[in-house]
């Protein structure tokens, strides 16, 4: 048996590829050569080559075979979830959700704990240096890294909380990335929650998402953007701030300083105990950005929304429905995640395994 390959992220050129098969293998149900051949576009001898080197790194392995008449069986490959894990940790104001999931992104363990909003940078960094600990415990397979997908913008590049009238005070500015590689010994990505809570349910269900807006309703309300299957992070990394947009002019005062924005209209509702208005809130915010950026599907998680899912989809579906009457050719699903209180936290592991694993910046195609 052959030595596995250490991970690394894929190659540019051929890592295209390798990274397109796993995404046809993490749809879940065995798949033959000729299969692959047909979903990546390319010749039977390159998906060879591709299984090859993923069957070297432990990624894929045979699964069995059938036979479909006279000649030779047909080899069945699936994808190894425990040949890998990464660990996802949620941030909010006042609770800290991780989890370590494996490379379908399928949770494999949980921790969580309470936070204290006014915890200043260092003890926030050592409560996520030892969730992260505790998980390293647990599941199989090599372990990538940690994501944290945490409340307010965020720099993903930097890994640093930028400020904002959302931010929580004691962590404005905070470099969490750099600090938290500095207490561990692995690899740290940080985000905004509602992109990585894209990321994770992007990740495992791939090709569904490629044109989506995730809408969170946690603390607050943000969302996150797919277009054409990359995830937009915008000129300042503050795109899917939608909750800071107006729904209603002169309404109730925000912390941003503006009266009647989407978020402050929704958590007035809520406060105020009519879940109904807050629901045609969020669906004229989830109406606006479907105009705006023609998206073909929308995710809706967050606890506000489990709490009342029924009425919120319901206002939504309703929303949309009478919205986009006159456009014949605009169909927009709606999904609840299934993933509950895991979203943001997987989603956050996620980042790690795209970031490892995902496609890079090549074009899958016809090998010339």
């Amino acid at each position: 048996m052959s030595a596995v390959r250490p991970t690394g992220p894929l190659d540019r050129v051929a890592g295209a590829h390798d990274a397109a098969l796993l995404a046809v293998a993490r749809r879940g149900e065995p798949v033959a050569r000729a299969g692959l051949a047909d979903a990546l576009q390319v010749t039977p001898q390159a998906i060879s080559k591709i299984l090859t080197r993923l069957i070297d790194r432990g990624l894929m392995e045979e699964a069995g075979s059938f036979s479909s008449g006279p000649g030779k069986p047909t080899t069945l490959y699936r994808i190894v979830p425990g040949s890998r894990r990464a660990i996802g940790l949620h941030l909010t104001r006042s609770r800290l959700h991780g989890v370590v999931a494996d490379l379908t992104g399928r949770v494999l363990e949980r921790h969580s704990t309470e936070v204290d909003p006014a915890l200043g940078v260092p003890a926030l960094i050592d409560a996520l240096a030892r969730t992260a600990r505790e998980l390293s415990r647990h599941g199989p397979g090599e372990l990538l890294g940690v994501g944290v997908g945490m409340p307010g913008p965020v720099d993903p590049v930097g890994g640093v909380h930028l400020v904002s009238s959302s931010s929580t005070e004691a962590w404005r500015g905070a470099s969490v990335r750099d600090l938290l590689l500095a207490e561990l010994d692995m690899p740290v990505l940080v985000d905004h929650d509602s992109r990585a809570a894209l990321v994770g349910e992007s990740w495992s269900q791939p090709g569904l998402l490629d044109n989506s807006v995730l809408v969170l309703a946690e603390e607050g309300l943000g969302a996150a953007l797919r277009l054409d299957g990359t995830i937009v992070h915008g000129a300042h990394s503050r795109a899917g701030e939608a909750g800071h947009t107006v729904v209603r002019m002169g309404g109730t005062p925000c912390d941003c300083g503006r009266r009647g924005c989407a978020q402050a209209e929704y958590l007035q509702a809520l406060q105020d105990g009519d879940p109904e208005l807050a629901a045609r809130v969020l669906a004229t915010l989830v109406l606006n950005l479907v105009r705006l950026v023609d998206v073909d599907r929308v995710v809706l998680g967050g606890r506000s929304v489990y709490a009342h899912h029924r009425v919120t989809m319901g206002a939504l579906r309703e929303a949309l429905a009478q919205g986009l009457r006159e456009e014949d050719q605009m169909h927009v699903e709606v999904l609840l995640s299934t993933r509950g209180v895991d979203l943001i936290a997987a989603g956050a592991a996620c980042e790690v395994l795209e970031h490892e694993y995902g496609l890079p910046t090549a074009l899958v195609g016809p090998e010339r």
